[in-house]
């Protein structure tokens, strides 16, 4: 007897629970005029199709956003890849151009055997330093989403960032990364943000 009167009260609560999300549901859906009909939808919804939305720059924008806004974001997007692109670009050609020029002196009868050593050593820093700034490129990549420029010059360095990344949360993960990975620390790191 116990029993069943356990279960109508549990199904009787499963009914009412199901009726209140479908109340719920009704008058919560977007785009619908509940003094409209029920077949009947506002004039903003059957503008729509369904899933219409424009994903940009990593950015999902539904058919509200003008399209003036939307082009501003793809042209910011643009400007900002173009200028990653472009300095990482100089950046290898430069690295290319020193390395090269290292590598003919080295070559040259001109120089000392220890001379030339010292050369090698040198070298081999550089091509160290060269890999290191690429190793911490790809975790703030990797770990922010976005695209940077990092340059280290001995105990120092540099992170350039597209507009808008920078926050407190960002120079908190980037200067974690640096102290981690270069053993560089606040004190000698510069964060900037490309304009």
């Amino acid at each position: 007897m116990i029993m069943k009167k356990k279960q109508i009260l549990t199904a009787t609560l499963m009914v009412a629970l199901v009726a209140a999300v479908a109340v719920n549901w009704y008058y919560t859906r977007s785009g619908v005029d509940v003094s409209q009909g029920e077949n009947e939808t506002s004039t903003y919804e059957s503008q729509l199709n369904l899933g219409d939305s424009l994903y940009v720059a990593g950015k999902v924008y539904e058919n509200e956003a003008s399209t003036d806004s939307v082009t501003e974001v793809t042209e910011a997007a643009i400007s900002d890849t173009e200028y990653f692109a472009n300095a990482r670009l100089k950046q290898e050609q430069a690295n290319d151009k020193i390395e090269d020029e290292i590598e003919d002196i080295i070559e040259s009868e001109v120089l000392s055997a220890e001379d030339k050593e010292s050369l090698k050593q040198l070298l081999t820093e550089y091509k160290t330093n060269i890999k290191l700034q690429t190793d911490i490129e790809n975790l703030i990549i990797s770990k922010l989403s976005c695209e940077c420029i990092v340059i280290i010059n001995k105990e120092t360095a540099q992170v350039i960032l597209p507009s808008g990344v920078l926050d407190n949360t960002v120079l908190l993960q980037i200067t974690e990364i640096f102290e981690k990975n270069a053993n560089i620390f606040a004190e000698n790191l510069t964060i900037i943000e490309a304009k």
